[in-house]
């Protein structure tokens, strides 16, 4: 049965749901989450596992989990010249450069088609001279429309900044759950993204999405 499904969503594009590769990576980043006992936001990795300590930056927490579930589709994410792992413009490079699925990853074209367990990047324009290169997100619920173009989608991932109805604790970073919002043009693809209140600036950078496959 879950060839099949896999089967489904790589020749078809049928929703992936429950006992999906990405569904296993929704349920491995979520039991990260309840069970963490400390977590900061760094670009140089740490983890021990066993004592519940994660040490991460948003690509990092996404690549871990990757490694534990899906390593093969994690091999085929490109790495920069100069670093030892995928960083959050290469999550949206390789996103956006799926014009068709292969057997491990297929793009997703609008918000609404996202699952939990999906993943959403966005990437930096360099003239902003940021220390991060861009963003990277795993999808925990099915998105919900607010509006006729707004989106609002609970996400995984680790960060400076908290989003809306965040877990993460006053005055702490790291890994935790919360609520961001997400434009979307005529054809349903993401154009803008609010990172804690859709009361808040817009902010507009290159979004990309990507579904593991296996």
């Amino acid at each position: 049965m879950k060839v099949f499904r896999v089967l489904c969503c790589f020749f078809v594009g049928v929703t992936c749901g429950y006992g999906t590769v990405s569904d296993e990576v929704f349920q491995e980043a979520q039991t990260i989450l309840q069970t963490h006992q400390e977590s900061h936001y760094d670009h140089k990795t740490v983890i021990n596992e066993a004592k519940g300590y994660y040490r991460v930056d948003c690509s990092s927490f996404v690549s871990y989990v990757l490694s534990k579930k899906a390593p093969l589709a994690l091999a085929l994410l490109p790495i920069d010249a100069k670093h030892t792992r995928s960083r959050a413009q290469n999550y949206y490079d390789y996103f956006k450069g799926l014009e068709s699925p292969n057997s491990h990853w297929m793009a997703i074209k609008t918000v609404a088609e996202l699952e939990r367990g999906d993943m959403i990047a966005w990437k930096y324009d360099p003239s902003l001279q940021k220390k991060d290169t861009g963003h990277v997100v795993i999808v925990s619920e099915k998105p919900v429309q607010e509006e006729a173009h707004l989106y609002r989608v609970r996400v995984m991932d680790a960060s400076k900044g908290k989003h809306a109805n965040d877990t993460r604790a006053e005055g702490s970073d790291g890994i935790g759950s919360g609520d961001m919002w997400f434009r979307v043009d005529e054809k349903g693809f993401p154009i803008g993204l609010y990172w804690s209140s859709k009361a808040k600036k817009e902010n507009q950078h290159p979004i990309a999405m990507g579904r593991v496959l296996k």
